[in-house]
């Protein structure tokens, strides 16, 4: 083989190589705008209609976030559970955007127990 063939089987290979890697990587670098993120979340993507308008329904919850932004954004575009769509077409800058909507929602803290008569009630008739 010539070197000129060489260089150029190098570089196809290389490229074979690294464009499959970025592809499935995510930037790090994003910053997300919870703005245009609630609007993906509720009515573009339409998130909402599993994981409910406070993220807190479905599963897994949404509310509080446990995933990192390059973790959710990578589970998005090609999920690891039946359950949920894969938004492989969805860029990186938007899901950022919905991760930022979703960080942006406050976690509700339960009441407590004993505020809840029904649940008191409940609790009595159980020997």
């Amino acid at each position: 083989m010539t070197k000129l063939a060489l260089f150029v089987f190098a570089c196809i290979l290389t490229a074979a190589l690294v464009i499959p890697a970025l592809s499935q990587n995510p930037p790090t670098n994003l910053t997300g705008n919870a703005e245009r993120g609630k609007t993906f979340y509720n009515s573009g993507l339409k998130c909402a209609s599993c994981h409910g308008t406070t993220g807190e329904t479905g599963s897994p919850r949404l509310v509080p976030m446990r995933r990192t932004q390059t973790d959710f954004i990578a589970f998005v575009q090609k999920p690891t559970v039946n359950a949920m769509p894969a938004f492989r077409d969805q860029s990186a800058q938007t899901l950022a955007d919905v991760f930022a909507y979703i960080k942006s929602i406050p976690e509700r803290t339960p009441p407590p127990a004993q505020s809840i008569p029904a649940l008191n009630e409940a609790l009595k008739t159980i020997p």
